[in-house]
């Protein structure tokens, strides 16, 4: 079996396009210090991103850089590539640390994929989706701003859309209602407040959003409030979403007993990895919770795992919950090729090797951080 000869990392800082810079109940999300992670083995090199945020998750390419050389690589050099066994690895010798651990196992699913000449959707049983329908998210902006935000979008090919709300109940319904009013009444809505209300807020909200034809409330309430996020759906005929709330397949679990959501928002990065994701997903599904991918602003390394995963997870239910698949777009250029796009409303699954795009070294210069 390969074993891991190697893992570096870079610091990468790519700026966001100015006009779809995110603002939300947690802050504004206006730059991504992200780490490039490369595992080496017998000659292959797999490419895996710390997709963190200090505001969201408490990581980004310092403390990743730190954990993975100081922690991670004594751990893990000569290892076999064996993503289970290296998750496994990880987490006897390192607390946390969710987005760093997802890049270190991607990155050596990306290189046993290259290693056999298949995709990691493959790797895992074969795809059963090509293309995903990607929504939205409008920021958090003035009313007139967010409508703004809303024509370039759908003129960029979206159809699907959500808008950050949770910075003040009557500026947010203002937003929504002015994008909604752009968007025509039948073009699929929801809303986003990164935890930013109260439960009376939200309560208050319900009425003036079911009027507005609005298709899902995603985490309404601070992450650590489920049981009032319960009670606050048996009032509402609107989804919940939970995102924040949801980590892991434990979490899946726990929200679902509780009854605090009609579903969850899995990451890759947040999962700690892509079995972790996928263990996620089939929670839902047993359960009886929807299921879609959310988005932490990856580049392009960090969104092709979230393709491989959308390719293969039949617990997902896109069609209700229309995943976050389009982040890289978000940025003034992306670090891969081939460079994720839209397609008649769809974003494809790389198709290549391992995760199945590679590095654009001249774009990576650009953007590396020293």
């Amino acid at each position: 079996m390969a074993k891991i000869d190697a893992i570096l990392s870079e610091r990468i800082l790519v700026p966001l396009r100015q006009e779809w810079i995110i603002k939300g109940g947690r802050g504004t999300h206006d730059r991504s210090p992200f780490l490039l992670v490369r595992v080496r083995s017998e000659g292959i090199e797999g490419l895996g991103e710390v997709s963190g945020a200090y505001i969201w998750s408490g990581e980004g390419f310092e403390t990743a850089e730190a954990a993975i050389r100081h922690v991670l690589l004594p751990a893990l050099a000569g290892a076999e590539l064996t993503p289970r066994r290296i998750r496994a690895a990880m987490d006897r010798v390192l607390a946390g640390f969710a987005f760093t651990k997802a890049a270190v196992e991607m990155a050596c699913w990306d290189a046993l994929g290259k290693m056999c000449g298949l995709t990691v959707a493959a790797l895992l049983g074969g795809a059963i989706r090509t293309a995903v329908v990607s929504k939205f998210s409008i920021s958090g902006v003035a009313p007139n701003e967010a409508a703004d935000i809303a024509r370039q979008a759908w003129e960029a090919g979206f159809r699907k859309f959500k808008v950050k709300v949770g910075t003040g109940l009557d500026e947010d319904l203002k937003r929504v209602r002015a994008v909604r009013e752009t968007l025509g009444g039948d073009v699929s809505l929801g809303v986003d407040a990164n935890g930013g209300w109260t439960l009376g807020e939200a309560r208050r909200a319900l009425r003036p959003l079911e009027e507005m034809n609005i298709s899902m409330i995603e985490q309404p309430l601070n992450e650590k409030h489920i049981h009032e996020t319960a009670q606050l759906r048996v009032n509402s005929r609107i989804p919940i979403l939970l995102d924040e709330s949801v980590w892991t397949a434990s979490d899946v679990a726990n929200v679902a007993r509780i009854g605090a959501a009609d579903a969850v928002n899995v990451y890759v990065g947040k999962a700690g990895g892509i079995l972790s994701a996928l263990e996620a997903v089939q929670v839902a599904k047993a359960l009886g919770l929807g299921a879609t991918m959310g988005s932490n602003g990856e580049l392009g390394v960090g969104h092709a795992a979230i393709m491989q995963v959308l390719a293969v997870g039949d617990g997902f239910d896109l069609k209700t919950y229309s995943p976050d698949a389009a982040a890289p777009m978000y940025y003034v250029e992306d670090l891969v090729e081939p460079r994720f796009r839209l397609e008649d409303g769809e974003v494809p699954v790389p198709t290549g090797p391992g995760l199945g795009v590679t590095l654009n070294e001249a774009v990576l210069k650009k953007y590396r951080v020293n």
